[in-house]
């Protein structure tokens, strides 16, 4: 991904939040944005 891109990622309990924070490590310049419905998150 180019630099200022964006990337979003829709749910967070299951893969979604250990993908947002690869993606973020992986790709320091993109932006990320979860969407998620829980109201907490559940760590496993």
């Amino acid at each position: 991904m180019e630099k200022g891109e964006k990337l979003l990622i829709v749910g967070c309990s299951g893969a979604g939040g250990p993908a947002a924070m690869m993606a973020k490590k992986l790709m320091p310049d993109i932006s990320v944005t979860v969407i998620r419905k829980e109201p907490n998150f559940i760590v496993r």
